[in-house]
C-alpha cells in the first residue's frame, strides 16, 4: 500500500496538468486578417473584455489592447497536435475568420494546451500558432489555436 501523501501528490499533479492543458477564449474584434499560401496568416484582433480586479485574466490576451497572431498549419509539427486538428479544419477556421471580418462580427479566439508562443522574447502580444481549429461547445463557436502538444 502506498502512503497517502504520495497518492495526494499524484492527484495534485494530474489536476495541475489538466488545468494547464485546458483552454480559454476571449471575444475579439478582428482588426485585420491577411492570408497567404492558403494556410499562413496574420490575424490582428482587439480583445473586447477588460479584466476586472481579481477576475480571471487570459494568460495570452489579458494584458493586450491589440493581439497579433502569426500562424500557419505546420505539418512538421502536426504529430504533436490532437488527431482532430487537421489542415482542413485549419482552413475552415480561416474561412470562419474571413467571413466574420468581412461582416464586422465579433469572434471568440482562444487556445488549447500551449496555444500560442511569443514571436520574439519581450513581445507577449505578438504570438505564433501552429494550427487553428473551430470548436463548438455548449452552442458557442470559437477559433482555437494550438502550438504545442497538450
Amino acid at each position: 500500500m502506498r502512503p497517502p501523501h504520495l497518492l495526494g501528490a499524484l492527484i495534485a499533479g494530474i489536476v495541475c496538468a489538466s488545468a494547464t492543458a485546458g483552454g480559454s477564449y476571449e471575444s475579439v474584434e478582428i482588426k485585420s486578417l491577411r492570408i497567404t499560401d492558403r494556410t499562413d496568416y496574420e490575424l490582428v484582433v482587439a480583445p473586447l473584455r477588460r479584466p476586472e480586479p481579481g477576475a480571471y485574466v487570459d494568460p495570452y490576451m489579458g494584458g493586450c489592447t491589440v493581439f497579433t497572431v502569426r500562424g500557419t498549419y505546420s505539418r512538421l509539427h502536426s504529430i504533436q497536435l490532437p488527431s482532430d486538428v487537421t489542415r482542413e479544419g485549419h482552413l475552415a477556421a480561416l474561412a470562419h475568420l474571413t467571413e466574420a471580418h468581412s461582416k464586422g462580427r465579433v469572434v471568440n479566439l482562444g487556445w488549447v494546451g500551449r496555444g500560442f508562443v511569443p514571436a520574439q522574447p519581450g513581445t507577449p502580444c505578438v504570438v505564433r500558432s501552429r494550427a487553428l481549429h473551430l470548436l463548438t461547445e455548449r452552442g458557442v463557436t470559437s477559433v482555437v489555436s494550438f502550438h504545442d502538444a497538450i
